[in-house]
């Protein structure tokens, strides 16, 4: 009961801090040099096999949405211009954000979409709607169906290739460091570093995967402990890059080889 406290105290505390800090920057954005848009791709819906027996995670059907996903992690310049400051250890404007927590990830799309003129598609108490036009994490399902290519997949183990040295940065070749976006192959969607380079944010709480098929667009468990955290990064052995490799951590975790990377809901039923 005393972990349980701590922890819903904790997230209301964060919740508080990020929206005010949300409200405070909405008055300010409308006269605010407006940020250039990241580039994006649309991945059109499907039904796809999501998770990977061998891994340990139950293959079954889920249901994916058209949504459009940014085709690089998001860099410390773009970070930078609308967060007024850069947490990354390795620094580069083109190197890929990182150091940040889940709830940085969360703020930073509230406040990027208040830039841009959109809804914001987060409110106080961490719930979000999935039909607003603003920028947002991916869900772990649309993370990983875009990993895998979408529509056009061609069933490689890791993001664009089974050859893991043409599209990702992983322990054994980064140097240990992360390196510039988009210099590596892209995958099938022309999506770059979704295996490898940092490792990404997700919506999702962690938890195990259903034995059949999930509802349409699905957001994951209602509650958790740590959240979803995909790719693989440049500290990670070359087989937690593949694009169906789950990890996760506390929403207040940050370390030098995470990140994220936004996405855009496309239209709705």
């Amino acid at each position: 009961m005393k972990r349980s406290f701590i922890v819903i105290t904790a997230l209301a505390l964060s919740s508080a801090l990020i929206f005010a800090a949300g409200k405070d920057k909405a008055k300010k954005s409308k006269s605010a040099k407006k940020a250039k848009a990241p580039e994006f791709v649309r991945v059109e819906s499907k039904t796809f096999v999501m998770g990977n027996n061998e891994e340990h995670e139950t293959e079954h059907e889920a249901w994916v949405s058209e949504f459009y996903i940014c085709t690089h992690e998001v860099t410390q310049e773009e970070y930078k211009r609308i967060m007024k400051k850069n947490p990354s250890k390795h620094k580069g404007k083109n190197l890929p954000v990182e150091n940040v927590s889940w709830y940085d990830a969360i703020e930073y799309c509230n406040r990027l979409s208040l830039a841009e003129g959109y809804t914001p598609c987060y409110t106080e108490g961490f719930e979000y709607d999935i039909c607003a036009d603003g920028y947002r994490l991916p869900t772990e399902t649309e993370w990983e169906f875009a990993a895998r290519g979408g529509n056009i997949s061609q069933g490689f183990t890791y993001s664009g290739s089974d050859d893991a040295e043409s599209v990702a940065w992983y322990m054994e070749n980064s140097g240990d460091k992360s390196h510039e976006v988009m210099a590596k192959k892209a995958n099938e969607l022309g999506i770059y570093d979704m295996s490898g380079n940092v490792a990404e944010w997700c919506w999702d709480w962690y938890g195990d995967y259903p034995s059949e098929r999930e509802d349409i667009d699905p957001t994951g468990p209602s509650s958790g402990e740590e959240r979803i955290i995909r790719g693989g990064s440049y500290g990670y052995s070359i087989d937690n890059c593949s694009s169906t490799f789950r990890n996760s951590n506390r929403p207040d975790y940050s370390d030098s080889s995470t990140g994220f990377r936004v996405v855009r809901s496309g239209p709705r039923g």
